[in-house]
C-alpha cells in the first residue's frame, strides 16, 4: 500500500523538502496559477515538534520572498500545538503570521476535524483583528457554517469555502452530498455578494460554473475572488479558468509526513479515495 501511495503522492504532494514546494509553486506560476504552500505535520503532541513547525514556516515565508514565487502559506493549528494548548497554538500562529505580515505575504488557516473548529475560529478571530492579511477555511458540510460565515463577513475576513474532507457525525454535519453541495452553493453566493475576499475551493465544475454565473450577473470583480484547487487535481480546469481571466490558486503540500497525511485522508472517507482515482488522468 505504501508503494502505491508513494506513486500517487508524486502527483499530489510536491515532495519532502521546502525546495520541492517552491519548485512546484514556480511551475504553477509559469502556467499563470498562484500557490499556497502547506508544510505537512498535523496533530503534533510534543511542544518541540510544534516549535519545529514554527521554524519551518518562518523559513518558508522567507524562502518564498527570496525566490519571488507567487505563493501564500497555509497551516493547521494542530501542527502548531493546538492539541497541547490553544494558547501555544495562538502564540505560535502569531509568530508565523507576524513574519509573513512583515514580508507582505498572506496566511490561510486550514480547518481540521470538528473538535478543533471552535478553537480554530476563536484563534483566527483574535489574530485577524491584528493581522488582516489572513483568511480561514470554512466547511460547507457543517451545520454551524452558516452562522460562522455570517460572523466572518461582519469581520470582513477572507474565507476559503470548502466542502470538508473529515469524517463527521450526522448530528453536526450534513450526511448527504446533495445537502453539502446545496449549503456550499448558498454560502458561496453570500460570500461573493458580501464584498469580502472569497476563495472558492472546489473541483466540482457545477459549482465552479455557478460561481462564475453569480459573479457575472452581480458584477463581482474578478479581483474579489479566486478558485482554489489541490495540486494535481483538475489541471485542465485550472488552465481553462486562467485563460478565462479568473484567479486560480493551487494548494501545494510538502514534507516528510506525507505518508501519514495521505493514509489518514484515504482511510477517513471512502469518497477521498474515489476522488483521487477519478482525477488521475486529468
Amino acid at each position: 500500500m505504501s508503494r502505491i501511495l508513494s506513486y500517487l503522492a508524486k502527483r499530489y504532494i510536491a515532495g519532502e523538502k521546502q525546495e520541492d514546494a517552491l519548485n512546484a509553486a514556480k511551475n504553477l506560476n509559469d502556467r499563470g496559477i498562484r500557490a499556497t504552500i502547506d508544510n505537512l505535520g498535523e496533530d503534533v503532541l510534543d511542544a518541540k515538534d510544534a516549535e519545529r513547525g514554527v521554524e519551518e514556516y518562518l523559513s518558508l515565508v522567507q524562502a518564498i520572498r527570496k525566490s519571488g514565487v507567487n505563493s501564500n502559506v497555509s497551516f493547521k493549528l494542530t501542527h502548531l500545538g493546538l492539541n497541547i494548548s490553544p494558547l501555544m497554538a495562538e502564540e505560535n500562529a502569531e509568530t508565523v503570521i507576524k513574519k509573513a505580515f512583515g514580508l507582505k505575504n498572506f496566511v490561510w488557516f486550514d480547518m481540521e476535524g470538528s473538535k478543533h473548529t471552535e478553537n480554530t475560529l476563536s484563534i483566527f478571530s483574535k489574530l485577524h483583528a491584528k493581522y488582516p492579511e489572513t483568511g480561514i477555511a470554512i466547511q460547507s458540510y457543517l451545520y454551524r457554517s452558516e452562522a460562522d460565515v455570517t460572523k466572518l463577513i461582519k469581520d470582513n475576513a477572507a474565507v476559503r469555502l470548502v466542502k470538508g474532507a473529515y469524517k463527521e457525525n450526522s448530528d453536526i454535519a450534513f450526511p448527504e452530498k446533495k445537502d453539502v453541495d446545496r449549503n456550499f452553493s448558498a454560502l458561496m453566493k453570500r460570500l461573493l455578494l458580501s464584498g469580502a475576499y472569497t476563495a472558492i475551493a472546489t473541483h466540482d465544475e457545477t459549482l465552479v460554473n455557478e460561481a462564475k454565473k453569480i459573479a457575472s450577473e452581480n458584477k463581482v470583480p474578478k479581483d474579489l475572488f479566486e478558485f482554489q484547487m489541490l495540486l494535481g487535481i483538475k489541471r485542465t480546469l485550472q488552465s481553462r479558468l486562467v485563460e478565462e481571466g479568473y484567479h486560480v490558486r493551487v494548494y501545494v503540500p510538502y514534507g516528510t509526513h506525507w505518508l501519514p497525511y495521505t493514509m489518514r485522508r484515504m482511510t477517513e472517507r471512502k469518497e477521498n479515495v474515489w476522488f483521487v482515482l477519478k482525477n488521475i488522468f486529468d
